[in-house]
Order: structure tokens, then sequence, then C-alpha cells
């Protein structure tokens, strides 16, 4: 049965070819696509978590309520605002820092953690000045929380634990006010004083956001700037499995008042736009594939048309009706197959040479080539995409052939 199926489809090649052809280029297109997407939003995943946290932990900032106020006012008694408040009760702080730390040293889930406090500053140098994220931090923490030592690309991160008031700025904003290593620059606090700090190091995170507007400093220096003496805004947690950060933000955050956000929950925009992502490659590669199912269906059909004279023979020897849906449905089965497996091949061809092209962009994320991600789910999925087309293209004219009499087709033919 298997013999005389691939002989029908080699008695007429270039409708085969066609069928084949288009099979392959709609799985090599669906194995491209998945690929230039994933490869981004691994890059983008990686950087994130490496350079943030797994999970966060920070004050949560509670608006004040006309409720609140007026108890703690005027207790007892009825106040009507003419002007009700509409502003944060204090800046935002962990009331007991030591008790996260305590609890983090005994979780073995985790792997470090790094107390951090933000204060929003002006950087300036001589007549340039940006707006910048001061990130207070423990040098030796940060290094085990994060992958910063990785992304030094002058001096060190250590560097920080010297004592002075020194601080590492990032690529983009240290070509921005045009700071090297060993420079001075300002450090000006809402209330306009301005402290002298020296520039131990740069570094880039490949994130553009995170380059151009954040400097690290000493945590005892930048709660000195921010005028917070001792107080801490978060705490940042390094698991040993990231997958587990969901999970570990439920349990801590039902167990405190404070906010405990995942990874993915604290950037849930960008988690939103790669769903989106995958509906429309997906979407965009079935709309391919349909059509390469078409044509299958086409050649299918036309041979069980131009066939109807050895289907009838074949009906007179003995052969059933099933032997006859499994002639033509193995054919539809052998197209879906080597269309796949041409597509697959095809498809990593493509994205070989497409990671050889350099693009130099610098949007979210900075990146010197187009990425690809390489994932077994990809190329098992963009398979099961050309086998089951196969196998449905060629269903229909596999049964409707089997539907013939054979005295019905000889009569036709006579």
């Amino acid at each position: 049965m298997v013999f005389l199926a691939l002989r029908q489809l080699l008695s007429r090649p270039r409708q085969t070819l066609l069928a084949l052809l288009g099979i392959s280029l709609g799985t090599a297109a669906f194995l491209t696509i998945s690929g230039l997407m994933l490869g981004f939003r691994q890059l983008f995943i990686d950087q994130l978590i490496n350079s943030s946290a797994h999970v966060s932990v920070s004050a949560r900032e509670d608006a004040a309520e006309a409720v609140s106020l007026g108890s703690f006012f005027f207790p007892d008694s009825l106040v009507h605002w003419v002007s009700p408040p509409s502003s944060r009760e204090e800046d935002p702080h962990l009331e007991y820092a030591q008790g996260w730390y305590e609890r983090l040293e005994k979780d073995p889930d985790v792997l470090a953690y790094a107390p951090q406090l933000t204060a929003q500053v002006l950087l300036a140098r001589a007549k340039l000045s940006r707006p910048v994220h001061l990130l207070g931090v423990d040098p030796a923490r940060q290094v085990k929380a994060t992958d910063v030592e990785r992304n030094m690309i002058e001096g060190k991160f250590s560097d920080l634990s010297r004592g002075s008031f020194q601080a590492i700025l990032g690529s983009g904003l240290a070509e921005k006010l045009g700071a090297r290593c060993q420079d001075t620059v300002q450090v000006v606090d809402a209330k306009g004083r301005s402290f002298p700090v020296k520039v131990a190091g740069i570094f880039r995170s490949g994130i553009t956001e995170i380059d151009d507007s954040t400097a690290y400093a000493p945590l005892y220096h930048a709660q000195q700037v921010a005028r917070r003496p001792g107080r801490v805004s978060q705490v940042i947690v390094r698991l040993k499995d990231p997958s587990l950060a969901r999970e570990k933000a439920a349990a801590w955050g039902a167990q405190s008042r404070e906010k405990v956000q995942s990874w993915d929950q604290a950037n849930a925009n960008f988690m939103a736009v790669f769903k989106m992502q995958d509906m429309i490659r997906f979407i965009l590669c079935l709309v391919i594939l349909t059509v390469a199912a078409f044509g299958i269906y086409n050649i299918l059909n036309m041979m069980v048309l131009q066939k109807r004279g050895e289907i009838a023979i074949l009906r007179s020897m003995g052969y059933g009706r099933w032997d006859i849906i499994r002639l033509f449905f193995l054919q539809g089965l052998a197209l879906g197959v080597v269309g796949g497996l041409g597509g697959l091949a095809l498809g990593t061809l493509f994205c070989l040479y497409l990671q050889t092209i350099e693009v130099g962009a610098a949007g979210i994320v900075q990146v010197n080539h187009l990425l690809i991600g390489w994932k077994a789910q990809t190329y098992l999925f963009g398979f099961l995409l050309a086998f089951v087309s196969g196998v449905v293209a060629g269903f229909f004219p596999a049964r409707a052939a089997s539907r013939m009499s054979p005295i019905d087709i000889l009569r036709a033919e006579g």
C-alpha cells in the first residue's frame, strides 16, 4: 500500500513538488518568525531578571484619605472636607526590614537578597544635568543578588564599598553627561543640596531605560541624600529557581502588608505584549499552512479524478473502502511529513543566516545583531502543524475516492 501511494505521488512530480514546497515554506515561515520573536523575548527577560530581581519586596504607597485624616485630627467628630486630601501618607519604606532579612536567610529557596533605597535626584557635570534614579545598595549583597558585576564595562562594582561617596553610572547616562571613570559629578537633591560624587565605574545592562537613567551608590550615602537615615525602600531577592518567583511572591505577600511582586508581575505590560506576539505568529502561520493544506487537497482531489480507472481496478481486485481511504490518506500523510521536515531544515538555514545580520538597534534593549531563540518546542509545534495540515488535507479526497463504485467508474470511463 505504501509503495502504491508513493508511486501515484511520483507519477505527478510537478504537482507533488508544489505541494511539498507550500507546506515547507509555511513551516519555515513559522520557525523563522518564532525564532525572531523568542530571541528578543529571551534576551529581554534574561537581562531584566538578572539586572533587577526575581522577587522584589517594597513598601505599599498608600494614599492619604479623608477618613483616615479626619479620625486623626478630629476624633469622634463628623468632618466635612471642602477640599479632600490627595497625597501620600509618607515616603514609602519598609517598616521592619530586619524581619525580612531574617525570613529570607532562613528560606532554602533564596540564593541571595539585597536592600535598596531609591532616590530621585539630579546628576550634574559642568552645565549638563540629568534626572536620575539613584539606587543606594549594599555592594557585596548587590553583586550576589544580580548580575550587575558582569555588566560592568569600566571599573569594578566592589569599588563602591571603599567608604567615600562614589557612584557607578549607566553607560547611556555617562555618555549624556560626558563623564568618565574618576571624574567628579554633583548629586543635587530635591532641596537643592549638592554632593560631590566620584565616578567609580560604568555599567551597561543592555536595557536602554536603565542605562540612561540609573546610578548606583552606597546605601549609607543614598540615605543621606534622601534624608532617610537607616531606611530601605525595597529588598530584591534572587531565587535558586526563577520559575518559583510567582509562587514565592504570593506566599510572602500573604504574610505581610508589604508589596511583594515577582519579576513577571512587575513587568505585566511587557508580558501582555509577548502574549499578543504569540497570538499573531500562531494565526499568521496557521493561515500560511491552511493555504498549503488547500494545495495538498487540490492535488489529491485531482489525482482521485484522474485515477478513477485505477481505483475501479483496485476495487475489482478486492480492495475495500478502507483500503482506498488508506491509499490516498498515506499520500497526504507523506506530503505533510516530508514537507514538515523540509520546512524545519529550511527554517533552520534561514535562522542561521538571520543571526549574522547586524542591526545595531538601541530601542528597549540594545542589540548588535538579530537574535534567534532556539527551542525544541518550536520545532515540534512547526512539524505538528505541517503534519496535521497534510492529514486533514488528505482525508477528504481519500473519503471521496472510497465512495466511488467500480461499476459507476467503468461506465463513466466507457
